[in-house]
């Protein structure tokens, strides 16, 4: 899957501007939601390729957030950009194929890390089509969950 359009989410305003703006300045069309809610009314719209999620925000968490956007389009891919130390992958992420090397934490040094990991084959393969295991488990039975 090649990586075109992206989408930022995070609530802390100069973070979002400064990597959409580094991403588009690096060749991404790019979107930014300030909220989980703000991100699931785009995704609705029209799906992107990546969503860059903060994991704390007002309302909504990242976590819900990516499981609701996942829900509306699989095909999406997830990286989770936090600045809490103690965040660990949640079980519902794990079904959905996320891992630790879906994770940037913050602070953010050097922003060139988002364009080596979508730029990196390895890491696109892994990320996969994020259908959970239980629903991939009902499709090839033909069962609507």
């Amino acid at each position: 899957m090649s990586i075109k359009r992206i989408l930022i989410v995070d609530d802390e305003h100069l973070t979002r501007i400064s990597l959409a703006g580094f991403l588009h300045d690096a060749g991404y069309e790019t979107a930014a939601a300030s909220n989980g809610e703000s991100a699931i009314q785009l995704q609705r719209k029209q799906p992107f390729d990546l969503c860059i999620v903060d994991i704390r925000m007002p309302g909504i968490d990242g976590v819900e957030t990516i499981l609701r956007m996942n829900r509306i389009a699989s095909s999406s891919r997830f990286i989770i950009c936090t600045g809490s130390p103690q965040f660990a992958l949640t079980p519902a992420l794990k079904e959905i194929n996320m891992s630790e090397r879906h994770i940037v934490r913050k602070p953010i040094l050097d922003m060139n890390i988002f364009v080596t990991l979508i730029d990196d084959p390895d890491f696109t393969r892994e990320m996969g089509s994020f259908v959970s295991s239980s629903e991939q488990k009902s499709q090839n039975r033909g069962i609507d969950k």
